[in-house]
């Protein structure tokens, strides 16, 4: 028996059951584009519900590259790979454990199939994904595709670019305002495929959702268009659709040198919507 000033024991299991009764939802809203300068494009985007509610979304940026269209095939096979790699496995409890393995599966089918085909040698793709359970977020990154948080009026960068020029900032060499210029950029460290082993960064603490806030995840032809601020500024107005067809303009006004892929998932209050289990896949190619 408790005496009445005794702690009551709370494990994990109770905590995750209360909060997966939570009234948020997730929307999400997403544009791939081949872009002004480009002729293909090399960006797959993939955003399901996997647990036919709304409470439960994965979504994923892939911005692949590679001669002869081989970036197109990198960066479809890891939105299939992820596709299919959450489906079967995200009612697991350990779900840091499933983003990391997702990601390494993604890495292992692109290496091999570059393998098997001598026109798809040197394929790569970068992957930024996003994984939201019973109001955890959770993801997984490699490359310098990106994912933001916006909530209060603030937006965070929680992925680290995993480029030359970033460990050059990191080393001292540069500052933050001479790397945006840099001829060197958009060198890679890793991404998936391009390397015999990679290390993704992966969420490594529990992260709870909020109403309100937005997820962003975007290629490089994104945050290379718009800097932080504007991007701030148009989620700012709180529609989120509108914020993806101005981000759209802004990069044809700009002549974005890339394709350009954006997806904005957004808490939202209500209740877990039944939907017909359909997910949402897009590759564009022109």
């Amino acid at each position: 028996m408790k005496l009445p000033w005794q702690k009551r024991t709370i494990t994990a299991e109770t905590v995750n059951a209360a909060i997966a009764q939570l009234a948020y939802s997730c929307k999400v809203y997403s544009i791939s584009e081949t872009g002004p300068t480009r002729s293909s494009n090399e960006d797959s985007i993939i955003s399901f519900f996997p647990g036919y509610n709304q409470h439960t979304v994965f979504a994923m940026v892939a911005d692949g590259m590679g001669g002869h269209n081989a970036g197109e095939v990198a960066s479809k096979m890891a939105c299939d790979v992820a596709k299919n790699f959450i489906a079967a496995h995200y009612p697991q409890a350990n779900a840091k454990a499933m983003m990391e393995e997702m990601i390494q599966e993604m890495h292992t089918h692109i290496r091999r199939a570059a393998d098997r085909e001598t026109g798809l040698q040197g394929m790569g793709t970068t992957a930024t994904a996003l994984f939201i359970r019973g109001g955890n977020l959770y993801y997984s990154h490699v490359g310098d595709s990106r994912l933001y948080r916006y909530a209060d009026h603030e937006m965070i960068q929680l992925t680290r670019d995993h480029t030359l020029v970033n460990e050059m900032i990191k080393d001292g060499k540069l500052t933050p305002e001479q790397a945006e210029h840099h001829d060197m950029k958009h060198v890679l460290m890793q991404a998936l495929g391009t390397v015999d082993k990679i290390e993704p960064e992966v969420s490594d603490k529990n992260s709870f959702v909020r109403k309100g806030e937005y997820y962003i995840l975007c290629s490089d032809g994104i945050h290379d268009a718009l800097p932080e601020a504007e991007m701030k500024s148009l989620l700012s107005m709180q529609q989120p659709a509108l914020a993806v067809e101005a981000i759209k303009a802004i990069c044809y006004q700009r002549k974005a040198r890339d394709n350009f892929s954006l997806i904005i998932v957004e808490i939202t209050e209500g209740q877990p919507v039944e939907n017909n289990g359909a997910t949402r896949e897009q590759n564009i190619m022109e």
